[in-house]
């Protein structure tokens, strides 16, 4: 079995790769800082709408920005994780 594999399969999750018993510091900083900037990119869509619907057009456009920014992170920290997890890395496949 693989090293990124658990009794039921590969782990395809960020909650299942957390929770794995050999992962390392290296990997919970690449895992927590993916989490992050996923909520993150979220919340930015929310707080674009309300800055629209209030009339803020300049402040909407910002959201947007920050959350395209936070697209381009999010793709860097999974090509992160992807080398970190080595030939396993197909497991991360649809995680973002």
């Amino acid at each position: 079995m693989s090293k990124w594999q658990g009794e039921h399969g590969t782990r395809s999750s960020l909650a299942g790769l957390r929770e794995a018993d050999d992962v390392d510091q290296t990997l919970q900083n690449l895992l927590r800082a993916l989490t992050l900037n996923l909520e993150l990119r979220a919340r930015y869509r929310v707080f674009e709408f309300e800055a629209t619907q209030d009339g803020h057009a300049e402040t909407a456009r910002l959201f947007h920005e920050l959350r395209e920014s936070a697209g381009e992170q999010i793709a860097g920290l999974m090509t992160g994780l992807r080398d970190r997890l080595g030939p396993d890395a197909a497991s991360t496949e649809g995680i973002a």
